[in-house]
């Protein structure tokens, strides 16, 4: 039985990465059961076993995916002693990386079916909420390193979730002349204004965010 578990196992992950990856390539519309058995190599009877609906689907792609996502993120912030440094590390591995980062691409996806559809939006509402703790905590930290200034964490919290969500967005559809080194800028520039002015050492982002890209993308290595 646990041979069997196991296996059953390893087919649900793959059926979800195949999916994660064609839904940020086509969107979830334009994604039928056999498009997402051919890339998991495997019947649609047996993807149709698994997951009998595009949504359930949906919701356990990015579901897995902000999963990885949170285990990378949380290994590398709890490294990280510095508050602001941590704080801009947190930044780097959360927005875009670039037009058409699929992990945002997936976001789209959840964003316009959690609309219509209360399981997907129950999954967005904790899967939000998640993200917005980790974020918290950084805040908190540095308050009570000694850091930050602030009366109210939470309200910091969500503003620079805003900020991250919209700035992503238009740097994930290629909007204007948007570049990722701009949105950290104005995002670590926007928290220095919410937490106070952190020492020219220690606040701006590093200029070569290297390993960021490759660290964000495992956010759909599901």
């Amino acid at each position: 039985m646990t041979k069997r578990r196991a296996k059953g196992e390893a087919r649900e992950r793959l059926v979800i990465g195949a999916a994660a990856q064609l839904i940020a390539e086509r969107g979830l519309a334009n994604v039928r059961i056999v498009d997402i058995a051919e890339r998991a190599a495997m019947s649609t009877g047996h993807v149709s076993y698994y997951f009998p609906s595009k949504s359930e689907l949906l919701m356990r792609a990015i579901r897995q995916s902000e999963e990885t996502f949170t285990d990378v993120l949380v290994d590398q912030l709890t490294t990280i002693r510095d508050p602001w440094a941590r704080l801009t590390r947190l930044i780097e591995l959360s927005a875009a990386t670039g037009p058409g980062d699929p992990g945002w691409v997936l976001w789209f996806e959840v964003w316009s079916n959690a609309a219509t559809d209360a399981d997907v939006a129950k999954v967005h509402d904790e899967l939000d909420a998640r993200a917005r703790a980790i974020l918290l905590d950084v805040i908190t930290y540095g308050r009570d390193q000694g850091a930050f200034r602030t009366d109210d964490p939470d309200r910091v919290a969500l503003v620079l979730a805003a900020l991250i969500d919209g700035l992503s967005i238009q740097l994930t559809l290629g909007a204007g002349e948007l570049t990722r080194r701009q949105l950290l800028d104005v995002t670590v520039a926007a928290a220095q204004a919410q937490l106070a002015q952190a020492p020219a050492e220690t606040a701006a982002p590093p200029r070569s965010p290297t390993g960021t890209a490759a660290a964000r993308k495992r956010r759909t290595a599901v």
